[in-house]
């Protein structure tokens, strides 16, 4: 890994009931003062708000639930806002958006934030019952989702494959062409260019072999979600045996931090417990302080280099208490 030090990023309340604008300033200022690595946003353009991305059952926000800002634009505004901290797509579904557009847009984001951009990629689900169990909720938004946006499910894995590829050339060639199944494009001049020499860090999402051998064949970074610290070393192993040591793994999970085990516990009642059920805490990181850094140490001997929390709150400045708690006492033992 680049760096042996546990990096850890927050996501930011853009959607659900929490998402607002205010919410989504002081979250990332504050993330920026206390040194976190990075800020995340997730990415739905149809969103029925029965997933819970954001919040808690029962927290302070006032907004439709079905809220979610989109990504690429609040990234903007987040960019103007701060100046240190990298912003991280976890993840963007890159099948649903056209491919030139993307790249000028990361391109642009790239450009304006001093080359803070990295790019977690996912293909979205399937809306069919070979999504996780876990996910079901989401995977009922997914078929309204990818039907709107006309993209056909069964071919959402080789069109983001030639996405990935046609980025690159968009983003490093005066004059690009692609010629692919799915994305095809001809002696296109796209321009500014990334700041970031390539184009930004590109993370694949998913802990599927598909995700895996994503990864290993475009060398790129890589962002398993709530998987357990033996699932982690397993994906890494089989990376390494492909002949690929990803720079970065980064570890997408829910995040609930309280003084008890049971608070924390209860905090993630409703959306979150009845999804994962008793794995709940061993997929993701629900716990007391003391808890929380026990399993991160874990993680980190599993190889992985960075984690991106997506926490439960009930309030901003709830929130931001707990950023600061792990930051000053979890942190610092990892």
């Amino acid at each position: 890994m680049e760096d042996e030090t546990m990096k850890f990023a927050v996501a930011l309340p853009q959607s659900n009931r929490v998402g607002d604008t205010a919410a989504i300033r002081d979250v990332a200022q504050a993330a920026e003062e206390l040194g976190f690595w990075a800020v995340s946003m997730q990415d739905h353009i149809v969103f029925d708000g029965v997933w819970l991305g954001c919040g808690a059952e029962d927290d302070e926000g006032r907004n439709d639930r079905r809220t979610v800002f989109e990504q690429l634009t609040t990234f903007g505004y987040v960019a103007g806002i701060t100046s240190t901290i990298r912003l991280l797509t976890s993840v963007m579904l890159l099948p649903v958006r056209e491919t030139i557009l993307a790249a000028k847009q990361i391109a642009t984001l790239d450009q304006l934030s001093g080359g803070r951009m990295h790019l977690g990629i996912g293909v979205g689900l399937s809306g069919t019952d070979r999504d996780p169990q876990v996910l079901e909720t989401l995977s009922r938004n997914a078929t309204v989702e990818m039907a709107a946006l006309g993209v056909d499910v069964t071919k959402r894995g080789r069109l983001a494959d030639e996405q990935l590829e046609a980025l690159r050339r968009i983003w490093t060639d005066d004059s690009a062409s692609y010629d692919g199944k799915l994305v095809r494009f001809k002696e296109i001049e796209v321009f500014p260019k990334p700041a970031q020499p390539g184009g930004p860090p590109i993370l694949i999402a998913g802990n599927s072999p598909a995700a895996l051998r994503r990864t290993a064949r475009g060398g790129y970074w890589w962002l398993p979600n709530h998987a357990t610290p033996d699932e982690v070393a397993g994906g890494l192993a089989a990376l390494a045996e492909s002949g690929h040591r990803p720079p970065e793994c980064v570890l997408d999970l829910f995040w609930r931090m309280d003084n008890t085990t049971a608070g924390a516990r209860a905090a993630c009642r409703g959306t979150l417990e009845n999804a994962f059920g008793d794995h709940l805490p061993v997929r993701n990181l629900v716990g007391t302080p003391d808890e929380i850094a026990a399993r991160c140490r874990e993680y980190r001997d599993a190889g992985v280099s960075a984690i991106e929390m997506k926490p439960v709150f009930r309030s901003v400045k709830e929130l931001i208490g707990m950023m600061e708690t792990l930051m000053t006492e979890v942190a610092p033992t990892v």
